[in-house]
């Protein structure tokens, strides 16, 4: 943390309604269709989020406003209304909730708090969910009516989905492809909400270790295997959620939105909870490389395997393993000089 960081003045901002608006271009870059485009739109809220954390935040809002309203003028108007809904939005947010801080008593020199790990993912998770409900809901306000909405839809994307499945129905003459043309419907706004949470969490890290590193953040950086605790009533959300996704279709497809984004916000914390578990273990960092070794797979190849962290972040939310283990663990009594052993990060 910089204790001596100067008051916000004219050139933070500049920076900052800089950082917001190139958040902007490298989203139009990132609609050119090529693999490098498609790693752009992972990092194009980056700037904004860096211009937020180290510079001026409402000036970073500034600037991806104006970016926004810049890609609707200059290009087609969707794209600046999508940069704006699906980046700029979500992003400003979070970056203002990242940046907010209190004291519990003004009148106290105690260092002001500042919103923990798990509190921005849970903020993380919400945005998310809110992007893919208002583009979901527009859809089906623009389409006149759910059934017309996923019709659109599967005309839209059946062509491409038709050419993905053509081997396996060679292989499967019995494979029902309408149905699956309908499924991956149904579940695209769940993808969105959970790639959304995502791209934020992974770019809000990003941004936070850049500004740390430039000694411009305010605070100081948390341990993160023992901060990331979700609110325990996301966990409970989560499993409601999962429930409705069994329902009517438009209100499974809704919920199917909140749960992945909760989904991957649990997995996260059950990735959190072996860190902090694991903790001073000789065998640690073999069942760490085994974790990330699961967790790269199911991002990549197999997502049913993220599950087993889902289903860890559910028993961290349940039981608090953390906290127990800190609980449990004896006070040891020290010679003069004799260090614990522990592992300082």
């Amino acid at each position: 943390m910089n204790d001596n960081k100067p008051p916000i003045d004219w050139s933070d901002r500049l920076v900052g309604f800089g950082a917001g608006l190139s958040s902007a271009l490298l989203f139009a870059a990132s609609t050119r269709g090529t693999g490098l485009a498609i790693a752009l739109a992972y990092v194009c809220v980056l700037p904004q989020l860096i211009g937020a954390l180290g510079f001026s935040a409402g000036a970073a809002v500034a600037g991806a406003a104006a970016g926004a309203l810049f890609l609707s003028q200059a290009g087609e108007p969707l794209l600046g209304v999508g940069f704006f809904l699906g980046f700029a939005l979500p992003g400003s947010a979070l970056g203002l909730l990242a940046r907010w801080s209190w004291r519990k008593d003004p009148d106290l020199a105690a260092p002001p708090l500042w919103p923990s790990p798990g509190l921005l993912l849970a903020g993380a998770v919400a945005l998310s969910t809110l992007v893919a409900w208002a583009l979901t809901g527009g859809l089906i306000w623009s389409e006149g009516g759910f059934d017309a909405a996923v019709r659109s839809s599967l005309g839209e994307y059946g062509p491409g989905i038709d050419k993905a499945l053509r081997k396996l129905r060679e292989i499967a003459p019995d494979f029902d492809l309408d149905l699956a043309k309908k499924l991956f419907v149904l579940c695209l706004p769940a993808a969105v909400a959970g790639s959304q949470t995502l791209l934020l969490t992974f770019n809000l890290w990003l941004a936070g270790r850049a500004v740390e590193i430039s000694g411009r953040l305010d605070r100081d950086w948390p341990p993160l295997p023992e901060t990331t605790v979700l609110p325990r009533a996301l966990g409970l959300a989560f499993v409601v959620a999962v429930g409705l996704c069994f329902y009517s279709a438009p209100v499974a497809v809704f919920a199917g939105a909140f749960a992945a984004s909760a989904g991957f916000a649990l997995a996260l914390q059950g990735l959190a909870c072996i860190h902090a578990l694991t903790r001073d273990h000789g065998s640690r960092g073999m069942v760490l490389a085994g974790a990330y070794a699961v967790a790269l797979v199911g991002l990549t190849a197999a997502p049913p395997l993220l599950i087993l962290f889902v289903l860890f972040g559910l028993a961290e939310s349940a039981f608090s393993l953390r906290a127990r283990k800190a609980r449990a663990k004896p006070t040891e009594k020290k010679e003069p000089g004799e260090s614990n052993g522990s592992d300082p990060a």
